[in-house]
């Protein structure tokens, strides 16, 4: 997968793609009247896709009970079945795809474009080409073939464990030490609600090595992926906390990487194995470079957000999301507009962006967790930078972001317990 060349600044923006000609299904047109589907419209990352393409004069379809039904860029309602019933949504995916009522379904979720991709052969060509095949999105999306794939290419990760014996886990984890990480496999199938969590020592582990629930709806996947059931065993690095490294950007699949900017996760809550609430711009070329060889090796188009830590002077990657992501008004802000990239390339090639000078004093904040980790002393400003985003949404479009908040703060508990957790436990490493 030639993605193009590597560029060693920290941004980039695209040239004005040309005017792309008249597509061919799904309410297809010039680009900004092509309708598209919404899904999993309950996420902030929904809320700022459907800002950036709703801006535009994109006609909007929201499918499902979420929060972007009261976004004022919604320009049709109507129900589906649960996203997470895989077995029911594909089926009733498939069939609107081939009717030509669904053209164009934006890539917010794993679930959403892990369904695309296995739907890839239905689209339209001109969206077709935007969509990555599914061996590329497993490969990305499970964190035993990502690994792998990543020491093809010569890039490392953190030592991990993979297997469905608890004794063998116990034997393996005293290699790696504790505390150690204990994740999914992938947010398919089975899991998908669960983070991950510390495993502080050999007792924990022994009572929390288990299988997964199986997802209601999931059979499907699980029959493809029996191993989803078992947790992922990882080496903690104790960077993760403060210091995990994102590139991200859009690759088409004639042009090759057309933006990318670099950015660095400060905080995330829950504090080891949370979202980002803190995610600052920086410039490292190095870093850059490395990241994007990673979404090289790995994926020939579409949005990414590929995630690396920093152990020492070695650089490990640890995830790479084919799809949008939290922080995504970041990207927005550094003058990167990924869901509006997308939706050009469903129309026609993009080319390669002009580089741009490093974006520097740029953030992001993720609301209520945000106010929390500075209340509770986790998250240091010194250094505070000039410029300040939400992740949560666009006071442009205030209801989706309101109730995203909102919703939030629904479990307390859950919501402080990292916090107090946090000030009663020393920190790792």
């Amino acid at each position: 997968m030639d993605g193009g060349p590597v560029t060693e600044q920290g941004a980039q923006r695209a040239h004005d793609a040309r005017r792309p000609s008249a597509g061919t299904a799904g309410g297809a047109g010039p680009a900004g009247t092509a309708p598209v589907a919404i899904f999993d419209n309950t996420w902030s990352v929904t809320a700022c896709s459907m800002v950036s393409l709703g801006r535009r004069g994109v006609p909007l379809h929201v499918y499902g009970p979420g929060f972007g039904r009261w976004s004022r860029y919604c320009t049709r309602r109507d129900s589906c079945p649960p996203v997470d019933d895989a077995d029911r949504f594909l089926v009733w995916l498939e069939g609107r795809v081939r009717a030509g009522e669904i053209g164009r379904v934006a890539p917010t979720t794993d679930l959403i474009v892990y369904y695309t991709s296995l739907l890839r052969d239905i689209f339209p060509a001109d969206v077709r080409r935007t969509i990555a095949p599914i061996d590329e999105i497993e490969n990305c999306l499970i964190k035993s073939r990502f690994a792998e794939k990543c020491r093809q290419i010569g890039q490392p990760g953190p030592a991990s464990i993979v297997t469905d014996n608890v004794a063998e886990a116990l034997v393996a984890a005293d290699s790696l030490g504790y505390p150690l990480m204990m994740k999914p496999r992938a947010h398919l199938g089975a899991g998908t609600a669960e983070r991950g969590r510390l495993v502080r020592d050999r007792d924990m582990l022994r009572r929390v090595f288990q299988p997964y629930s199986m997802l209601a709806g999931h059979a499907a996947i699980v029959a493809r992926h029996p191993e989803l059931r078992w947790p992922l065993l990882q080496r903690y690095v104790p960077s993760a906390r403060t210091r995990v490294y994102s590139i991200s950007g859009f690759k088409d699949a004639d042009g090759g990487i057309i933006v990318a900017s670099l950015s660095c996760k400060r905080h995330q809550w829950p504090p080891d194995v949370g979202v980002s609430t803190w995610q600052v711009t920086c410039h490292d070329p190095r870093i850059l470079e490395a990241g994007l060889a990673v979404v090289n090796g790995l994926l020939s188009r579409g949005i990414f957000e590929v995630e690396l830590l920093e152990d020492g002077d070695e650089l490990l990657a640890i995830d790479l999301n084919p799809r949008a992501f939290g922080f995504l008004p970041l990207d927005l802000a550094v003058g990167n507009d990924l869901p509006w990239l997308w939706y050009q390339a469903t129309h026609a090639a993009l080319s390669p962006g002009t580089a741009l000078p490093p974006a520097r004093g740029a953030a992001a904040r993720r609301g209520v967790p945000y106010w929390l980790a500075r209340l509770f002393g986790a998250i240091d400003e010194a250094d505070p930078p000039r410029r300040t985003v939400s992740m949560v949404g666009y006071w442009s479009d205030p209801l989706p972001m309101v109730l995203n908040q909102l919703s939030v703060l629904r479990h307390p508990r859950s919501l402080l317990g990292p916090y107090f957790r946090r000030a009663a436990v020393p920190t790792p490493g």
